[in-house]
């Protein structure tokens, strides 16, 4: 008896709160089945779910008949029928005993601002899935003043204006939610008088950067590779699209060996919350803007981090991701206002999908059904287009990433598809980070095809976005494309190495070419070694890179011999050999390299030993010659040392050219050339001396 009394109990408790919720949901669920169902198909199908990744599609095609009636039950009776088919004793004790309220969780974002951050004013958002028809906001606080409130445009939200620029100590203050029917919701809201002092900055010094992607790098705890309550559990090391079970700890754990590398910035792919059934491993489609995926760590996890590479001189680069959301995103489940995602009503389909066409937003001559194509379209399934010209969402947004980077310390932003968004509203948003932080340094990734379009990005350029957008460079995609054709074609005049060289000739477009973060391969694309088709082929590309001129960036792996080629993406994703309890061997020390892997990390080591010996000589300009029979070069200087570098991209054996080289040895008192095993060797150039094909020096010449 007392089993079915606890049970009916439940019943009735979730029907209440069932119906309330299915009250205060009811707009949003008449335009768009996708967001609010496919959460709840996860508590009623959980199977079915994890193979169709939730694509409501996708379960219609998997399930017979009969069954899709459950994707259209109301929240009510589904939730009754979840009850009901679990027969769960002790779900139902659980409910009974604890408070009604936690049945839906209060949100507030962000859940602290400072005093001195935009002059103390932050505009919050209060989110329960129960509330309906909130009649007042108070906060009875003598420094933290309250401006305004408003409710969202649907149920279950409010925004809040707060000024917070008269506090003056840290306090937590309360502010209290009134509504037609219940008692007031109080909520907590964190204020302190200043930023705190965590920053490394420097951008000057012009640091090698080394992306990482958390979970493929080092499992630093193995407590969370599987967390209850998320949508994908546990690990799989032999699938590559499961989670391995890296962490921020780990990374925090192998910081020491990228020091000794010589790297200057880490960029981590996206760290924040990505509870989707599958892939989520990646990090690139969010669902909570203000957590942490609770499989890489904690809040705390990811400061501490911050803090330790700080300490060896290490910057740390988060990754935004403005353009798309994750379907499951808390704010498309409880949707604020379905404005916010473009196409938002119905499953998705191709014709959502974006064109992936970036150059269609600079192109003078472009038809306006391209543009929004382009603009408009979702990036994938999973990943909806967030319409970032919505005043509200742009103020979320902004207001998201200035916490993020106050409250970690975070050094610079890479922005993720950047001219996907709105381009309006993608330059006040990254205006906004570069008035609040002016040190920090931000760069666009823009997936396009040519100088000119991804300096109309750069703020300063004088044309396209440019005298607005904030951004201090892009990701050089254009360099990127002439390295993939100069180990393809070899010699050339104006294709082959010769593209390379018209790429930097192009470089008058930008303020400041040195800002723009160069990059031979990353986790869209082929492995550089496996690009380059030969050892000797990809080992000057790395001279390139880390000799010339920009920010260059080194994808992990790179420096053991990682040759895998991105068919299918997962491919160069792979793990570091170390990074695990149960590998057999650890290749983040160098008794653990094999031979082949020491010479690559010998090769990338040396060079990044003379960029951070003479750093000045890489804060600056380049000088370089158009490619003589092949043999292209370029020299750096720092006061009495001129750094060059030679590449003969020729199938045949090639002489020096001499007339070229021979002002920069006219000064000369010794020269060294950097050896394979990463050190220096003196040596004594001549006019006879020739290069192999395909073969490459690197010489400090001392003046």
């Amino acid at each position: 008896m007392l089993t079915i009394s606890l049970v009916m109990s439940t019943v009735r408790v979730t029907v209440v709160w069932a119906q309330a919720a299915e009250a205060n949901m009811a707009a949003a669920r008449k335009e768009n089945k996708c967001f609010i169902e496919n959460r709840l198909i996860v508590w009623c199908k959980k199977d079915t779910f994890d193979k169709t990744n939730g694509n409501q599609g996708e379960i219609g095609s998997v399930l017979d008949p009969k069954k899709l009636r459950f994707m259209h039950m109301p929240l009510a009776k589904l939730w009754i029928q979840t009850f009901s088919w679990s027969n769960s004793f002790v779900a139902a004790t659980a409910l009974i005993f604890s408070p009604i309220s936690g049945l839906a969780q209060t949100t507030i974002d962000p859940p602290h601002w400072w005093g001195d951050l935009e002059e103390g004013r932050v505009e919050v958002l209060i989110s329960n899935p129960d509330w309906a028809d909130i009649t007042e906001v108070r906060c009875q606080d003598e420094e933290v003043v309250l401006e305004g409130w408003r409710e969202g445009a649907l149920p279950g939200h409010v925004w809040v204006v707060l000024d917070v620029h008269g506090v003056t100590c840290p306090r937590e203050v309360e502010l209290k939610v009134f509504r037609n029917r219940g008692k007031a919701v109080r909520v907590p809201f964190g204020a302190t008088p200043s930023l705190p002092q965590n920053r490394l900055d420097a951008w000057h010094e012009s640091p090698t950067m080394y992306l990482i992607m958390p979970d493929r790098f080092a499992n630093g705890n193995a407590r969370n590779d599987d967390v209850a309550g998320m949508l994908e559990r546990g690990v799989d090391r032999t699938e590559m699209y499961a989670r391995h079970g890296g962490d921020l700890q780990g990374v925090n754990g192998r910081l020491d060996y990228l020091r000794d590398l010589g790297v200057g910035a880490v960029w981590m792919t996206p760290v924040v919350e990505n509870d989707l059934a599958k892939t989520s491993y990646h990090g690139y489609a969010c669902t909570d803007s203000y957590r942490v995926d609770p499989r890489l760590g904690t809040l705390e996890d990811y400061k501490a981090l911050t803090r330790e590479a700080h300490n060896r001189g290490i910057r740390i680069v988060h990754d935004w991701v403005p353009n798309h959301w994750g379907n499951l995103h808390r704010l498309l489940t409880h949707p604020v206002d379905s404005a916010w995602v473009h196409q938002w009503a119905g499953d998705f389909s191709e014709a959502k999908r974006t064109n992936y066409r970036s150059g269609v937003v600079v192109d003078p001559h472009r038809q306006e059904v391209d543009l929004a194509g382009f603009n408009n379209g979702w990036f994938d399934r999973m990943m909806p287009d967030m319409n970032q010209l919505h005043p509200d969402l742009q103020r979320y947004m902004g207001t998201n990433i200035l916490w993020w980077m106050a409250e970690v310390g975070v050094d610079g932003l890479r922005i993720d598809t950047y001219t996907y968004g709105q381009q309006d509203a993608m330059a006040a948003l990254t205006r906004r980070v570069a008035d609040a932080f002016p040190e920090s340094f931000m760069f666009s990734e823009a997936w396009v095809y040519g100088s000119a379009k991804q300096a109309a990005l750069v703020e300063g350029s004088g044309f396209g976005w440019g005298d607005v957008t904030g951004l201090d460079g892009a990701v050089d995609f254009a360099w990127h494309f002439a390295m993939q054709e100069a180990v393809e074609q070899g010699e050339g005049w104006e294709h082959g190495i010769g593209a390379v060289y018209e790429v930097l000739a192009e470089d008058f477009l930008y303020p400041d070419p040195q800002k723009l973060v160069t990059f031979l391969d990353n986790h869209d694309t082929h492995r550089w070694i496996a690009e380059a088709g030969s050892e000797d082929k990809a080992l000057a590309g790395l001279a390139m890179l880390l000799m010339g001129r920009g920010t260059p960036c080194l994808y992990y792996g790179t420096e053991l011999g990682f040759d895998t080629r991105c068919e299918p993406d997962g491919k160069v994703r792979q793990d570091m050999p170390g990074g695990w309890a149960e590998d057999q061997r650890d290749a983040f020390t160098a008794e653990g390299r094999t031979a082949d892997e020491q010479l690559w990390f010998d090769h990338i080591q040396g060079l990044l030993r003379i960029r951070n010996a003479y750093p000045r000589a890489f804060q600056g300009g380049m000088e370089h010659f158009f490619p003589k029979r092949g043999v292209y070069g370029f020299s750096r200087e720092q006061d009495d040392v001129r750094i060059v570098t030679l590449v003969n991209a020729a199938a045949e054996e090639r002489g020096l050219p001499w007339s070229n080289l021979a002002p920069w040895l006219a000064d000369a008192i010794a020269v060294e050339a950097l050896q394979a095993d990463g050190t220096l060797a003196p040596i004594s150039p001549r006019n006879s001396d020739t290069l192999p094909p395909w073969t490459h020096r690197v010489w400090l010449i001392h003046k």
